[in-house]
């Protein structure tokens, strides 16, 4: 038996070995009964009134059950407890759960006068779709907040805004946009690269449409790619063709990798569990859009499907390399199954795991330079005196430092204007969630969980087929505000649960401890 002990909380963190024999009980009653006779290790007091169930995940490598944490019935944002059972028997525990949430649970403030504060401070003219009283960990204390979702707003910039209102003083203590950037028949056409790509569509009436069969697990859900002809709708208009010769190289490539990432997803993991009431579900399946606005540099998830801008000064058509469209996918996994929220170091988080199963992807897919991103697109790097921007970002090198253009190196004197990252925790940026700070960094700090993950993975008892699964496993372990140390945790954890205590759990503390995350 393994466990690890959490200092600030007074409670088991990780346990893991054989913890239960094996029930006929259903799964998600027998691990609230588990977590009810141990609740003094979890810091639980009264599990009837303190855990819920939340969400049931299946996975070749076992069952993954999530009870949320209650308070006077009210959400405490991050706070749950994750079992994994294999083979009927629970075998490990990832506990969460805040055991000091000293907070009185009754607002000061009505839901209307938080929807006005967080309107205001965000400069927001659309509907909030969701107001929720929560009891929020943030920065080190608990506060009795109103989280406001707001709906998608495509100008001046994509946004999809969450706030977080304390509902007794009205003070804004988290601005989060959720946003996040980088019958049957088989079609063909050229990519962005020039190359020519074969894939499924299907045909109705003679016209041929860029979509495919439903996705398995789910019902009428499909692969569909729009354009949105150069302007900020979504999600436009499918894609159609009266041959099913493809001549929109943005669209052949969105769908083209959106395919392949699913297959990715599918062949690797075998595991949709995750997918009903997702953004996927929500948009009844795998939707791109692509020609989004004018000249658009960049790509995002907007909660519901991937979104592809043509480019600009930066890159060709972002749909055009597979690692942003694996990068955008993950996103969406991500807010399905831990919801790492979009600032500081769990957003941080949420950009690396993006980026890591893009690599994963990559080396799957047989890209020659899989530990850079967006190598295939990027216009800059043709622009004379531009050439040090080969790459939106490499996982091998962060800072950009082993190559032979001084420019492009990361500066931790002046992170936001610089174009590396961070490798190491003693050059991480540390700032207020901001939009103008990059919500603390998201994509700065990513850096430094990023050069593990490139440890872990070129690391010879280890491997990208084992590193893959240890990545996807580790995901279900993270809370929505995990830090940098929770990574490691989870992806230790995982390691545990799939390689046991060798030289593979060796190789992944050797290389969160060479970037300083300890």
């Amino acid at each position: 038996m393994i466990i690890k002990w959490d200092e600030r909380r007074g409670v088991v963190k990780y346990i893991s070995g054989q913890l239960s024999k094996p029930s006929e009980s259903p799964i998600e009653e027998s691990s609230i009964d588990f977590i009810k006779h141990y609740k003094a290790l979890f810091g639980v007091k009264d599990p009837e009134k303190e855990i819920e169930l939340d969400s049931a995940n299946t996975t070749p490598k076992g069952y993954f059950i999530n009870l949320k944490q209650k308070k006077d019935g009210l959400d405490v944002i991050g706070g749950k407890i994750t079992l994994r059972i294999d083979n009927g028997i629970i075998t490990t525990v990832a506990n969460y759960f805040e055991p000091n949430v000293l907070v009185k649970t009754t607002p000061a403030l009505s839901k209307e006068e938080a929807v006005a504060i967080a309107r205001r401070e965000a400069n927001l003219t659309k509907v909030a779709t969701d107001v929720a009283l929560v009891i929020f960990h943030w920065e080190g204390k608990f506060r009795l907040t109103y989280k406001t979702d707001f709906q998608f707003n495509p100008n001046p910039e994509p946004s999809r805004y969450r706030v977080y209102v304390d509902a007794n003083d009205g003070t804004v203590v988290l601005v989060e946009n959720r946003v996040m950037h980088a019958g049957s028949a088989v079609g063909s056409g050229i990519g962005v690269d020039g190359k020519l790509k074969s894939f499924d569509t299907y045909e109705k009436n003679d016209i041929f449409y860029l979509g495919n069969a439903p996705l398995p697990n789910t019902t009428s859900t499909t692969i569909k790619t729009y354009t949105a002809n150069n302007i900020k709708s979504l999600p436009g208009k499918i894609l159609k063709d009266a041959n099913n010769s493809w001549e929109d190289p943005a669209g052949v490539d969105a769908h083209f990798y959106g395919n392949f990432v699913f297959d990715f997803y599918k062949n690797n993991f075998s595991s949709f569990s995750w997918f009903a009431g997702s953004g996927f579900d929500t948009s009844h399946g795998l939707l791109s859009t692509v020609h989004y606005g004018t000249a658009y540099d960049n790509a995002f998830w907007n909660g519901t499907q991937m979104v592809y801008g043509d480019g600009g000064t930066t890159f060709f058509p972002l749909s055009g390399a597979l690692d942003v469209v694996a990068h955008e996918i993950t996103h969406g996994v991500t807010e399905a199954i831990n919801n790492l929220i979009y600032s500081q170091e769990s957003g941080a988080l949420n950009e690396s795991w993006s980026d890591v199963m893009g690599i994963f992807a990559s080396i799957d897919y047989g890209d020659d330079l899989p530990y850079w991103l967006a190598e295939d697109i990027m216009k800059i790097a043709k622009t004379p005196g531009k050439e040090a921007y080969y790459a939106l970002r490499r996982m091998d090198d962060p800072p950009f430092r082993t190559d032979s253009y001084p420019e492009n190196d990361y500066d931790p004197k002046n992170p936001l204007n610089s174009w590396g990252q961070p490798e190491h925790t003693s050059e991480q940026y540390h700032a207020a969630s901001r939009p103008w700070t990059d919500y603390g960094g998201v994509h700065i700090n990513s850096g430094i969980p990023n050069k593990a993950a490139y440890l872990i993975i070129t690391n010879t008892s280890i491997g990208a087929e084992k590193a893959k699964q240890i990545y996807y496993h580790a995901m279900f372990y993270l809370s929505p505000n995990s830090q940098f140390v929770d990574a490691r945790d989870a992806v230790e954890q995982a390691t545990i649960d799939l390689y046991g205590k060798g030289l593979e759990l060796a190789g992944v503390q050797t290389a969160f401890t060479a970037v300083g995350i300890k």
